[in-house]
Formats: structure tokens, C-alpha cells, sequence
């Protein structure tokens, strides 16, 4: 049983600390496209991608409570939103990587910056996220073919 508490209590702290490092990435978002918003003239829409994006990732933590009043209509506005939000990641990406290679870029190079890093690191998360999801998968898959195998061997 304290084995089963120890287990529960730090997928809660790993959740915890999952949503503060999101919470405070998407506040620097929304704050940094807010503070540069007329800074960018070669892309305009940077800045807003910061700002959209950041309070999109804020009102997913928002619907977390919901959970707990309706499950279904908190899946039916996370579907929403969860679409949106890769809508918008695509064209964050066309936004912010159609101009790297303009030089000089006629836009804040710090705003710039942390927008390409923000891309960069959901890229990876969604990486690890598919390889997690591909791996565990795998092994499933062979556990129920050795499983199959083993009572095909063993008919008792």
C-alpha cells in the first residue's frame, strides 16, 4: 500500500510540475508577443501567434476542473480546442521559420528568438510524446503475441 501511495503522490508532483512549467511558458508567451506586438513588421503575426497560443494553452489548464462537473462536454471542448490549438502550431510555424532565413529580419530578435524556441520545444515534446505512444505500443503488442503464443503452446 505505501508503495501504491509513494507511486500516486509523484505522478501528482510530475503533474504539478508539468502544468507550472506550461502555465508559466505560455504567460511568457502571451506576455512577450503582448510586449512586442507592433515589432515585427516582415511578420506581423508572430506577436498574435504568441499571444493566441499562450491563452489557449492557459484556458486548456482552465477546462481541467470541468472534468470533475462533465466529462463529456469537457472532451467535446478539449476535441475543440486540441484542434485549434494544432491549427494554430502550423501556422506559428509557417510564420516563424518562413522568415529565418531574412536577414536582417526587421523584427525584435528577442520576441523572434523565444518564438522559435517555443516552436522548437513543442516540436520536441510531440517527438517524445509519439515515441512514448510508438514504444508502448510495441510492447503491447508483443506482450499479447508472446501471451497468444504461450496459450497456443500450453492448450489447458
Amino acid at each position: 500500500m505505501a508503495e501504491d501511495d509513494e507511486q500516486r503522490t509523484n505522478a501528482i508532483a510530475s503533474q504539478c510540475c508539468s502544468v507550472l512549467l506550461w502555465t508559466a511558458l505560455s504567460i511568457a508567451m502571451i506576455v512577450l508577443g503582448a510586449l512586442y506586438i507592433d515589432q515585427c513588421k516582415i511578420q506581423p503575426m508572430i506577436p498574435i501567434y504568441l499571444i493566441v497560443a499562450g491563452s489557449v494553452h492557459l484556458f486548456g489548464f482552465v477546462l481541467m476542473p470541468l472534468q470533475l462537473v462533465s466529462q463529456k462536454l469537457t472532451y467535446a471542448i478539449e476535441a475543440i480546442v486540441g484542434l485549434f490549438s494544432f491549427c494554430w502550431f502550423i501556422a506559428g510555424s509557417v510564420w516563424v521559420f518562413s522568415i529565418y532565413q531574412t536577414n536582417p529580419r526587421d523584427c525584435n530578435s528577442q520576441m523572434y528568438k523565444f518564438a522559435f524556441g517555443v516552436l522548437i520545444f513543442e516540436y520536441i515534446f510531440i517527438a517524445c510524446l509519439l515515441l512514448i505512444v510508438c514504444t508502448c505500443t510495441c510492447c503491447i503488442g508483443l506482450s499479447a503475441r508472446s501471451q497468444g503464443e504461450a496459450a497456443r503452446l500450453n492448450p489447458s
